[in-house]
């Protein structure tokens, strides 16, 4: 595989080549709660599902929530407004054992406060609370 230099990459311009501009991203924070010994597990799975064409790990931030459990943010960017990798992600925390909360909200939506309709609409579209 060759890799350009971005000055070049803009000159060979071919059709099939995307800009940046030209692609709709919408940023998607993801939030665990987990037992504080599984949170590198919880990471890895993050980081690898996210890591996969559509999506663009921005950040991902952890630290403790108390003596006995770890919060975990992630930020990601996907191309458009398809969850499908949201989805799998939350199917996969939810079968780690010591994973307490996970659930995801669209930038924006955090300070929201919402009707009963919008919580429920949440909940089918990426809510996970054991």
């Amino acid at each position: 595989m060759r890799f350009l230099p971005l000055s070049r990459r803009k000159q060979a311009g071919s059709p099939s080549t995307e800009t940046l501009a030209s692609r709709t991203r919408e940023l998607i924070t993801l939030h665990v709660r987990c037992s504080q010994h599984a949170e590198a597990k919880v990471r890895a799975l993050c980081v690898l599902t996210l890591s996969q064409p559509g999506a663009r790990l921005e950040a991902l931030h952890a630290g403790p929530h108390d003596s006995a459990t770890s919060h975990l943010r992630v930020t990601v960017a996907l191309d458009g407004t398809e969850t499908g990798l949201l989805d799998r992600l939350v199917d996969l925390l939810s079968s780690v054992p010591s994973v307490r909360d996970v659930h995801w909200h669209r930038q924006g939506e955090a300070g929201v406060s919402g009707t009963p309709e919008l919580a429920a609409t949440r909940r089918l579209s990426g809510v996970c609370e054991h």
